[in-house]
């Protein structure tokens, strides 16, 4: 012990460095190379993921929009922004921004097929699949593969989207209770200039 610090002292004394074994250089030069590749695709701009053309209409949503809706409570100011992320890969609807009722729901395709997932206030997360559609309306239902509890789980069970124009939009939310349709959620929405 006493010689290898004896050996360390004399090394940084004198300016002597010990050799570099090959493997350590070999390591090195592999790890700049990809340091390299890496940096230089990442200023490559990558093309705009382009969907289906339902999935392309959902995404003219991007932007602010305002509604006048009864949650139970008295008619009250819904606002909503809707956001294109992740390459063009999905739309994210945020519904009361920023307050403590916000909710998420997120739009991507899946196998081909248009689909949502909600995360809701009622805390859970109904999954949805485009189940019709035409040149002005998307209506979701309940995905067979979603992890809600149909018989026994309040959830949000379908949706339609209605395209009035390109400053106009509805909505209506259909929530489920013992298995059963329960109430629906209208929204009308105005494009916030």
């Amino acid at each position: 012990m006493t010689l290898d610090i004896f050996n360390l002292l004399v090394n940084y004394i004198t300016g002597y460095q010990p050799p570099i074994p090959m493997k350590t250089h070999l390591l090195l030069i592999t790890l700049s190379l990809l340091a390299c590749s890496l940096s230089a695709s990442a200023g490559e701009p990558s093309k705009p993921y382009t969907g289906s053309a339902e999935f392309e209409k959902l995404k003219t949503l991007a932007g602010d929009w305002q509604a006048t809706a009864d949650m139970g409570q008295g008619p009250m100011t819904v606002t909503t922004q809707y956001r294109v992320i992740a390459g063009g890969s999905a739309l994210e609807e945020r519904m009361f921004p920023n307050t403590p009722k916000e909710m998420v729901t997120l739009y991507h395709e899946k196998d081909g097929k248009l689909v949502l997932t909600h995360y809701c206030t009622l805390c859970n997360r109904p999954s949805m699949t485009l189940v019709k559609s035409d040149d002005k309306s998307l209506t979701f239902d309940l995905a067979k593969d979603s992890e809600i509890k149909v018989d026994t789980e309040k959830h949000m069970h379908s949706a339609v989207i209605t395209f009035v124009d390109a400053s106009h939009v509805t909505q209506n939310w259909t929530l489920f209770d013992n298995g059963k349709a329960r109430q629906d959620h209208p929204f009308q929405f105005e494009r916030v200039k």
